[in-house]
């Protein structure tokens, strides 16, 4: 999924060297491109480590000390590789910055090809701080919309198929987008009359050139034209600083459900808040909505599963974190373990529940769907999941680009990691199409048209 708007101020890492809470998200692939939409998969900063006056070999030694046969980096054969460059390679005067780059990329590279890591990366300066200002559902600048490639009908290509449309896939509901009239399928043709056709050479990059031109500042007014089946309209949406809540709630009889889209700083307070709203009016069964959610902070995680389960002997942790593995992985070896212990007092400790997780359900989704299902307190519904069991921390360099490392492994109450595996629904429902899904933040499937939901509800019909 493409997103389209401009990166926000977020919360930023906070420099020195005192580590943020932790925080779980997926691996940034090279960034993808940022907007009005949470890409909560791309969420970062799970803790943070200065490097502005530390050695870069140190730090790296510190945290992978398998890297390389002695104790430390052989920083003087980094320089001289970089000094045959300088004074060989068939073009001259290269920048002294692509040889930083190429150093800190190549630290990843063997991270990958040694121990199959997928997902520490190098960011540099630009990517890292636009990664950074997604932090916390804030977007300044925005209109609120997601942008996808698609083929002719605004549909899923199929594989082999090459995209020739630009179709928002995504309008979150009161935001900017969706108060000027945008609407989910439209296809985008030209964004302040410049036409998408002369932004690229294909429907990603066009995509790309259209995300600068909406980007613009906040109270200025940008003029979408899109087509909505054989008609073309052109529509005005006001950028605005958008701040998008985590959690979203309503009743379906006396079944409470409540979409998580992400793991954000107050995740669990307005989650239980909720909660508690929702069982007030009534509600004798909730549906806990997983999909789509690419993780966030741990303590939110925590927080979240600590609503549904009252800690006892044998319920102690939500999850395990274990660091500084064996060359081998054994997790039985780990210098460093953390749990993260069930908290009391919990508002929603009886009413039977069902989990909505599929595909794109990761991190600390995985978390909180690993720790409900391994302590038998919901029924998991829809897809296997993404099979995120591991956490990144950021190092910041000195020119602004990022070292965005594993430095932990996660396990769930039963001991299980799902790295690469995901976990498996109790009960596996498919979407027909994955517009079919339902949700709250954006305009959407009618409920009675999501399977998954549907057969959730079920579970709990008088």
């Amino acid at each position: 999924m493409s997103l389209i708007g401009p990166p926000g101020a977020g919360e930023l890492p906070e420099p020195p060297t005192v580590p943020r809470r932790p925080r779980l998200a997926l691996p940034p692939l090279g960034v993808r491109r940022t907007a009005a939409v949470v890409a909560a998969c791309y969420l970062t900063a799970l803790l943070v480590v200065n490097l502005s006056t530390s050695s870069l070999g140190g730090v790296i030694a510190t945290v992978f000390p398998h890297i390389g046969a002695g104790p430390g980096i052989d920083q003087s054969s980094i320089a001289a590789a970089w000094q045959a460059v300088e004074q060989n390679y068939v073009i001259r005067n290269l920048p002294a910055a692509q040889g930083t780059q190429g150093a800190a990329q190549g630290i990843v590279q063997i991270l990958h090809d040694t121990y199959n890591d997928r997902f520490s990366a190098y960011l540099s300066a630009a990517q890292y701080q636009e990664l950074t200002s997604t932090l916390g559902g804030r977007r300044d600048g925005s209109i609120g919309i997601a942008v996808e490639p698609r083929c002719p009908g605004a549909v899923l290509c199929a594989t082999g198929q090459t995209a020739t449309l630009a179709a928002i896939e995504d309008v979150l509901v009161n935001q900017p987008a969706d108060r000027a009239g945008v609407r989910r399928g439209d296809v985008l043709i030209a964004v302040d009359g410049k036409s998408l056709s002369s932004l690229g050479s294909d429907e990603n990059s066009r995509i790309d050139g259209a995300a600068n031109v909406i980007r613009g500042g906040v109270g200025s007014t940008v003029h979408l034209t899109v087509m909505r089946g054989a008609t073309e309209l052109t529509l005005a949406a006001t950028r605005a600083n958008l701040q998008i809540p985590s959690v979203y709630s309503r009743l379906f009889g006396h079944v409470l459900y409540l979409q998580v889209t992400g793991f954000d700083t107050d995740t669990g307070n307005v989650a239980r808040t909720q909660l508690q709203q929702g069982i007030a009016a009534g509600a004798t069964a909730i549906i806990l909505d997983l999909r789509q959610n690419g993780g966030g902070y741990v303590s939110a995680a925590q927080s979240l599963v600590s609503e549904f389960v009252q800690p006892t002997a044998t319920q102690k942790n939500v999850v395990v974190r274990k660091g500084r593995l064996p060359a081998n992985g054994d997790p039985n070896g780990a210098g460093d373990v953390v749990d993260d212990p069930i908290q009391s007092g919990g508002v929603a400790l009886t009413q039977p529940m069902a989990v909505l997780a599929d595909n794109g359900s990761a991190s600390a989704a995985e978390i909180t769907t690993a720790a409900l299902r391994d302590y038998h307190r919901a029924t998991i519904i829809g897809q296997q999941t993404f099979g995120k069991g591991s956490v990144q921390l950021d190092f910041p360099l000195p020119d602004g680009s990022d070292l965005h490392l594993t430095v932990e492994r996660w396990y769930g109450p039963d001991g299980e990691s799902i790295e690469g595996s995901g976990i498996a629904p109790d009960r596996p429902v498919a979407l027909a199409s994955p517009d079919d899904r339902f949700q709250l933040d954006a305009q959407s499937a009618a409920a009675s048209d999501d399977a998954q939901l549907q057969a959730a509800l079920a579970l709990f019909a008088a």
